[in-house]
């Protein structure tokens, strides 16, 4: 059974673990779940709180006190505290997805770890390099997000909580269900990026898919630098979510925690592996297929509408007669590798 803590310590516990798992292992068979079991929602909590414990040390550990901008002097603009926001995001996201892909793709452990590859083949060079650039413009988008909020909330124009001991249990509550409040969101506004397929009114949908979240779709066979390969559009749609806890007065602990569970968790969950890592077949099933699995299983929307797709033949019963799927993509997606055994 998954042990449910491994995500507080990743990438030792997720590393270690390679290192001693046995050559002649057989990968689990792939299944996509439409809703998590109790240990898939305790390892998410889990992960949230990771989410949150980063952006406690990006608040507490790298000031001093109530040195972070959002306590007092973000009051006006100015480079001097803009730009260490800046800096820790182009680190953290070169750190995380580019240690997380050398070690899937790159590292002496790769060919050990290829049988636990969703997808055989593996992408191109080429694609790892454009991922990594937008992704490292989505990081951007974050920190102006938090840039602009830290100025909203130095100047009393949003409200927040300034000590998180003053509300424990509720900012406990928040914090641990980052991910499952963040997902209804995700599927809003990723759905409303695919295309409507509906007659009733202007497919606005597939305009958006087209001119936007296309961009984000070429990585048909993802890795870790394409969980935010997304147009500026949205990367700011995807990291709003954080303004839910905003509309609540929150402590900027837990608004921060979302963007970095938004980072991390598609960054993560985009990796491409069953194992080792945190790759989420039941969004490798959308990267592959398209008009299905909008949302997440976390909090399962798909399930209630009926967008659920477990394997490719349950995406032409969704849509029926209606063109659907990878053969109705009429985007450019990127190209394999060379190399049957290595990117390249």
């Amino acid at each position: 059974m998954p042990n449910p803590i491994l995500p507080l310590f990743w990438p030792i516990s997720h590393v270690s673990t390679t290192l001693m798992k046995k050559d002649d292992d057989v990968p689990s068979s792939l299944k996509a779940a439409a809703s998590l079991d109790v240990v898939g929602h305790l390892t998410s909590m889990v992960a949230a709180t990771r989410s949150f414990l980063m952006a406690v040390a990006c608040i507490y550990l790298l000031y001093d006190g109530y040195d972070y901008p959002a306590f007092g002097s973000a009051k006006t603009l100015s480079w001097s505290w803009m730009w260490p926001i800046v800096a820790r995001n182009l680190l953290a996201t070169w750190i995380i997805c580019g240690f997380w892909d050398w070690f899937l793709y790159f590292s002496p452990l790769k060919n050990k770890l290829h049988k636990y590859k969703f997808n055989p083949v593996y992408p191109s060079r080429h694609q790892i390099n454009h991922d990594a650039m937008m992704t490292t413009s989505a990081s951007l988008t974050a920190a102006a997000l938090e840039i602009g909020l830290c100025y909203g909330w130095a100047n009393g124009f949003l409200p927040m909580e300034r000590n998180l001991m003053d509300s424990p249990i509720w900012n406990l509550v928040w914090a641990v269900t980052i991910t499952h409040w963040r997902i209804p969101h995700f599927y809003l506004i990723h759905r409303a990026m695919h295309p409507w397929k509906t007659k009733i009114i202007p497919d606005f949908g597939q305009f958006l898919y087209r001119h936007v979240h296309a961009l984000h779709h070429k990585s048909y066979n993802p890795t870790a630098f394409s969980g935010t390969n997304m147009h500026p559009v949205e990367s700011t749609l995807y990291y709003s979510a954080s303004l839910i806890a905003v509309a609540f007065g929150c402590h900027p602990a837990i608004v921060i925690g979302c963007i970095v569970d938004c980072g991390v968790g598609a960054w993560l969950g985009h990796d491409g592996f069953q194992w080792p890592g945190s790759g989420d077949y039941f969004h490798q099933i959308h990267h592959a297929h398209f008009d299905c699995n909008y949302g997440a299983s976390h909090v399962p929307i798909d399930k209630w509408v009926g967008t659920f797709a477990g394997k490719k033949e349950d995406v032409r019963r969704i849509w029926g007669k209606q063109k659907a799927g990878a053969e109705a993509n009429e985007t450019h997606v990127h190209a394999k590798s060379s190399a049957a055994d290595r990117v390249e």
